[in-house]
């Protein structure tokens, strides 16, 4: 029965490795969450049982849906204090999220090498997750954002650019923002998650590009395993094993096929952000 204690499973606040902080991954839609996944998931850690085909885990999903606008309507960012909040959606939100978390972890093995989630939207909830997750680790994929404001993943535009900035929804074409607006949404959310990590979260904050995880994916694989929290002699038996999950898809680098003019154009956009996270202005 549905989070009931069965042979081989503990109730949230357990000891052991299931009593750590969850790991949680997140992103702009198509940055290569979906890869880290499948990779921490091999290695043994549990990342859920309700999941859709890209690997979010579902538990979480109606929850994201029914607070990140109103979040983003009150904060206009998310790098928010959660006690700035009004008091009737701070209730919500911690309510909503904690009836969340309780189904995820209904299924959580006592075995698990570790566990958490992927959905990328976690990041429009990152202050919440802060407060609410003792021993929260948080994975932050980035992708270049020009690959991203061509991608036909426009998923948190779609939903999310209108509350973040206050702008009127685009009803000529609701379901197809444009690059331009694609990329902006790209780096204000990726920033602002980058800026709370690094101020807020600290050393439990790992940022991972992309292109240098499909680059190298030992590497970076035990950089994520590390930063998970799986012991040394774990990582060595199981990092290959999750570096053969990481492949670099056709798609990467896109952006390189664009004119001058709408190159200089994203960049104009979110050349602060690409610089940052270390992509170049050139296609060269």
């Amino acid at each position: 029965m549905k989070g009931s204690q069965t042979s081989g499973r503990r109730a949230a606040g357990s000891d052991g490795h299931v009593g750590r902080g969850p790991i949680v991954i997140g992103g702009t839609g198509g940055s290569g969450t979906r890869a880290v996944q499948r990779a921490l998931e091999a290695a043994g850690v549990f990342m859920g049982t309700r999941l859709n085909d890209s690997g979010d885990a579902m538990d979480f999903e109606p929850f994201l849906d029914s607070v990140i606008n109103d979040i983003l309507l009150e904060t206009r960012s998310l790098a928010y204090d959660p006690e700035s909040l009004s008091a009737g959606l701070r209730q919500r939100v911690h309510g909503a999220f904690r009836a969340a978390l309780n189904d995820f972890r209904s299924d959580l093995p006592s075995d698990a090498e570790g566990w958490g989630w992927k959905n990328p939207r976690s990041m429009y909830v990152l202050p919440l997750l802060a407060t609410q997750c003792p021993g929260l680790r948080f994975i932050h994929l980035v992708r270049d954002g020009r690959d991203m404001a061509i991608s036909e993943n426009k998923n948190q535009p779609r939903k999310h650019y209108a509350a973040l900035f206050n702008a009127p929804e685009n009803k000529d074409d609701p379901l197809q923002p444009d690059p331009e607006l694609s990329i902006r949404l790209w780096a204000r959310a990726n920033g602002d998650t980058a800026a709370f990590g690094e101020r807020v979260l600290g050393p439990a904050y790992l940022r991972v590009s992309f292109e240098q995880l499909c680059a190298a994916p030992v590497r970076e694989m035990t950089r994520i395993l590390t930063h998970a929290g799986l012991s040394e002699a774990r990582i060595s038996a199981k990092v290959d094993r999750s570096a053969e999950e990481i492949s670099a898809p056709g798609s990467l680098g896109r952006w390189r096929t664009l004119s001058d003019e709408i190159r200089k154009t994203l960049w104009a956009i979110a050349g602060n952000e690409l610089s940052w996270f270390g992509y170049p202005e050139s296609a060269g």
